[in-house]
């Protein structure tokens, strides 16, 4: 077996001859299939946090006709000892992996026209093989800094929402109504919004950092007295937001939608067969290490609050909340629910305002560390993993309060989510 660019680290023995003759089996698309070969390569760039993302190539011999076959495979750090470790303690690999593996297996309902996830084809603890979707059918994500407008929000509204009424009609319609929490407590634990997760906690220093450094409210030395007492009180009323609830409906939530989260499928140009990129079609959501079962308009918040500027969302936020009820409903009729007895537009609108706490403070969390210029984390993670941890891990207020001074993109985003959160918890 071969493998090209792997650095220093032997990817192949992520995985094994056997286990590929397995994925390709479960693809279901050979009649009498056999390995010819194989490779595993980095897929370059920091496109996520929390593992080492890989492409599988597989050389497959099917009635003597040779085929290619690409899957994304996504692992456990092979060489960042402290990510691994941190990863493996709080336990997000495995939920992953157990969410793929036992829940949504359970749930079905994945096909064209209402694809909302990559198929999985394997599962381990460590290890996690999905379709690789730019691949086979050309989705690809949309650039970090392009904030996302109406054409591409309701497509990630109605991906959304068709994960919500799977989750719906599995708890109606199959299990008779019990939560999933109870059903899967081993895997719907939290994860990412914890005190004893030293990444979050790292995030909401960097808030108040961002606070009393860059922001207009700072200027004022009555603000930022305010900001400087009162500040990690009112941040830390997340832990208890972010509880299992009764007071109203819950469904399977991702948690996590910013944009290296979310593929879209494209239009194609007729004569160049490149993308249309004001012609998305289609959806589908990424990574599920965090997903909880919680009210649904915690995605809704997440969707607007990750991947659109202030202005859009002030003045679109409700229109965004009715068109995800009005496709949810639709969604949930198709299953024989009533979605006024299931999850009705009175209680949508009043759990908006218990969880808007979520949407601002995920938003600085996430951003802080999504906007930071390309390849930053990427280089650094390479040239000094201590210094990458310690920023990832331990304390970043010093890292990003440098990309506040240096890059104007950063800047003008991170001002524009920290003082958004400030006037929601002062009032200013």
């Amino acid at each position: 077996m071969s493998s090209s660019n792997q650095s220093q680290i032997d990817y192949l023995s992520v995985i094994s001859a056997e286990e590929c003759m397995e994925i390709v089996r479960n693809t279901k698309q050979f009649e009498k299939p056999s390995i010819v070969d194989y490779t595993l390569d980095k897929i370059p760039g920091h496109i996520g946090f929390l593992g080492e993302y890989l492409q599988l190539k597989v050389t497959v011999e099917d009635n003597g006709v040779h085929k290619c076959q690409c899957y994304f495979l996504k692992s456990l750090p092979q060489a960042d000892k402290n990510r691994r470790e941190m990863m493996e303690e709080l336990g997000f690999f495995r939920k992953e992996s157990q969410v793929y593996s036992k829940i949504f297996t359970s749930l079905g309902h994945n096909q064209e026209p209402s694809k909302w996830r990559p198929e999985c084809y394997l599962v381990r603890d460590d290890l996690i093989v999905l379709e690789d979707l730019k691949w086979r059918y050309g989705y690809s994500m949309v650039h970090y800094k392009k904030p996302l407008e109406s054409t591409y929000l309701h497509l990630v509204l109605e991906a959304v929402a068709q994960m919500h009424a799977v989750s719906l009609n599995y708890e109606f319609n199959v299990v008779g109504g019990q939560r999933l929490d109870d059903l899967y407590s081993d895997i719907l634990f939290e994860t990412s919004v914890s005190q004893g997760n030293s990444w979050f906690m790292a995030g909401l220093s960097a808030i108040k950092a961002i606070a009393l450094n860059g922001t207009k409210y700072c200027k004022s030395s009555t603000k930022k007295q305010l900001i400087q007492r009162d500040l990690d009180t009112k941040l830390r009323q997340i832990f208890d937001v972010v509880k299992p609830t009764t007071e109203f409906q819950n469904v399977l939530v991702h948690r996590d939608i910013w944009h290296n989260n979310l593929m879209f499928r494209f239009e194609k140009d007729p004569i160049t067969g490149d993308n249309i990129v004001d012609c998305p079609k289609s959806c589908v959501l990424l990574d599920f290490q965090i997903c909880r079962y919680l009210p649904p308009v915690i995605d809704v918040l997440l969707t607007i609050y990750l991947t659109t500027r202030r202005s859009h969302r002030e003045q679109f936020l409700d229109d965004y909340l009715k068109f995800y009820h009005k496709t949810l409903s639709s969604k949930l009729r198709q299953f024989d629910l009533d979605p006024e007895k299931v999850l009705n537009w009175e209680q949508l609108q009043r759990s908006l305002g218990h969880y808007k706490i979520i949407g601002h403070v995920f938003a600085c969390v996430y951003l802080a560390l999504t906007n930071i210029p390309e390849n930053v984390l990427d280089d650094l993670n390479r040239d000094d993993p201590e210094l990458y941890h310690q920023y990832c891990n331990v304390n970043r207020d010093e890292f990003v309060l440098k990309y506040l001074r240096d890059d104007e993109f950063y800047r003008e985003t991170m001002v524009e989510c920290v003082e958004e959160a400030l006037e929601y918890f002062f009032g200013f």
